[in-house]
């Protein structure tokens, strides 16, 4: 590898295996509260910010009682994942101390809010790997739009044509092809579709296969 590189990661989704736990509170909350078409709409969410997830659910329902379809939803993960946090999504750690050997320069670019960031990631023993975080919290704005992951290229002193993002959301995909950077999806819940296969540098069934790119 020559000059600085650099690879900024998502987290929900792609580090830890919380989409489909938050997207089961969710539905979960909204059909209590008899929000119809709960399901779909839950998905268009994922990989925004709290914001931009109230915006999404305001231009569907009007102004509801947002705050306590949050408060349902963060009540049902706690049943689920207790005081564990989210389980760790298959190579991560194998992934993370294969890049740092190589060199690379690595951020955290999520959506999420910082202090939940740092707890989940905590709680799956990969804080180390990481000094540079941008969140969902910190006054930019969320994805799609690029601002959280030209943030990261930044603070990591790369350009951001020499960045690539790991990520497992139609969001982040689109917000990292805004920055110019190299997109790389690993799917979650969300295939890709023919509006996003064209952003992609390279699309790989799992964290292990993306290795290779390294």
């Amino acid at each position: 590898m020559s000059g600085a590189q650099g690879i900024i990661f998502d987290m929900d989704g792609l580090m830890i295996d919380s989409e489909r736990i938050i997207n089961r509170a969710v539905v979960r909350a909204g059909r209590e509260m008899g929000l119809q078409g709960i399901e779909d709409v839950s998905l268009r969410t994922i990989g925004t910010s709290n914001v931009r997830t109230r915006e999404i659910y305001n231009s569907v329902y009007g102004e509801f009682d947002f705050d306590r379809l949050m408060d349902l939803k963060h009540r049902y993960i706690d049943e689920i994942i207790g005081d564990r946090g989210f389980p760790p999504k298959e190579g991560i750690c194998e992934i993370l101390e294969y890049v740092a050997g190589k060199g690379y320069i690595t951020a955290v670019g999520s959506s999420t809010r910082e202090w939940a960031v740092k707890e989940f990631l905590g709680k799956i023993n990969v804080l180390k790997y990481f000094d540079i975080f941008v969140c969902g919290d910190m006054g930019l704005r969320s994805k799609p739009f690029p601002d959280i992951f030209l943030a990261c290229a930044e603070k990591m002193g790369v350009s951001p044509g020499d960045c690539f993002v790991l990520e497992d959301s139609l969001n982040g995909i689109r917000a990292a092809y805004a920055a110019g950077m190299k997109p790389v999806m690993i799917p979650d819940m969300i295939a890709p579709d023919e509006d996003i296969i064209p952003m992609l540098y390279a699309l790989k069934g799992s964290l292990l296969e993306a290795m290779e790119l390294f």
